[in-house]
């Protein structure tokens, strides 16, 4: 009897999380694909000839000018062509990606990802493709993409930021709540956690904001998978300042802290809650009733990708290496970590990448922080209550 690690039921199917199975490309696949795409076949053949020009060249095609400029950045492994990049001090190997499947690779990681900004996109696909005029291709299909236009919506006026700093992942762990119009099952409750100096986050669909179901969702969903956190932050709703809720922190040794009354910027989490909104707003009529399928998925998608704040994913600075996306096992793409030999080794590097990479996002949060504070501080005033005032 042969047996498969994929189910039978998914093997015709899409997956009930909305990404469609994609096709893995073999070696022989890709190679067969470079050559065959005009431009990517004449720098191969070059690379081959260990020559820079050639009368051969067909025309002066400019993205074939802009692929020798390159020259010195490409490199042959098992005949297939890749860039080099340097990130974080290490080598990153682009794969050259021909333009027939370019199409696919921009779906599955700006699509299938939650329709995310610019910028995050432009980072997964650069973390791990190349292709001449990578940019504006991912700046174009971004800005035409009917679904993300759909959703943007005008900022809404805010308080006074409140800076609240961090150096080390679990000195600091949010939560709040987020409520959205009732699923088909009656679901209108999403509990947030995060972490603040990750920024990597935990998203659970819950049937109410009851203080049971906020201890049991942070026990079972957080606490047993990350450890405990030092101090837990939330606003000072009846749910997360009960009983129960200073009984569990006082059993694992948490120190409880919360927002002040009327600071609505005072818990961080409430960034999050915007861009999970803001990728839930892009699933289509019909899948919004089922929306907390889609929950975390689109939670995972986040995690995975570059945080403005700090200039890492979440994932990468929580758990020390890149996260492995569909993608990366269908194209065959190399794992970025370092080879060891012994346990023991592969903790010593990866003490010193997460210390390397800790130092940098203080930094980085420092100075976004500085600026942003400066910049809403501006032009927005906080709102004082006075004896009197009606509210």
């Amino acid at each position: 009897m042969q047996s498969s690690a994929v189910p039978a039921s998914f093997e015709e199917q899409d997956i009930e999380c909305g990404v469609s199975l994609l096709q893995k490309y073999s070696q022989a696949d890709l190679r067969k694909l470079q050559r065959e795409d005009p431009i990517i076949s004449q720098v191969i053949e070059l690379l081959e000839s260990e020559e820079r020009t050639s009368t051969s060249l067909k025309g002066n095609n400019p993205d074939l000018q802009l692929m020798l400029r390159e020259w010195d950045r490409f490199r042959l492994r098992n005949d297939l062509l890749f860039r080099t990049r340097m990130s974080d001090g290490q080598t990153v190997f682009q794969l050259v990606l021909p333009e027939v499947v370019r199409p696919l690779v921009l779906q599955k990681l700006h699509d299938d990802m939650g329709h995310l900004g610019i910028e995050r996109t432009l980072d997964l696909v650069r973390s791990r493709f190349y292709w001449p005029r990578m940019s504006l291709e991912v700046e174009r299909k971004i800005k035409t993409c009917e679904r993300c236009v759909r959703r943007k919506a005008q900022p809404n006026k805010a308080a006074p930021l409140v800076k609240i700093c961090t150096t080390r992942p679990m000195e600091l762990v949010c939560m709040d709540f987020l409520s959205l119009e009732p699923d088909s099952r009656n679901t209108k409750d999403i509990l947030v956690i995060t972490d603040h100096f990750t920024k990597y986050a935990v998203a659970v669909p819950t049937k109410d904001q009851k203080a049971v179901t906020v201890a049991k969702c942070l026990w079972d969903h957080f606490l047993t998978h990350y450890g405990f956190p030092e101090r837990l932050h939330s606003d000072q709703g009846r749910d997360f300042e009960s009983h129960v809720i200073k009984e569990l922190c006082t059993l694992t040794n948490i120190c409880k802290v919360r927002t002040s009354p009327y600071h609505p910027r005072g818990n961080p989490v409430e960034r999050f809650n915007r861009t999970l909104l803001s990728m839930l707003g892009t699933l289509q009529d019909k899948d919004k009733t089922h929306w907390r399928d889609y929950v975390k998925p689109l939670t995972h998608a986040y995690n995975c990708t570059k945080n403005e704040v700090t200039g890492f994913s979440p994932y990468e600075l929580m758990f020390g290496r890149q996260p492995r996306l569909p993608v990366d096992i269908s194209f065959g793409l190399p794992v970025r970590d370092c080879k060891t030999s012994s346990h023991s080794q592969y903790v010593k590097n990866l003490k010193a990448r997460l210390e390397h990479s800790y130092k940098i996002a203080i930094q980085n949060s420092k100075k976004v922080a500085e600026k942003n504070k400066k910049r809403f501080d501006k032009v927005i005033r906080e709102s004082t209550l006075e004896a009197g005032d009606r509210v």
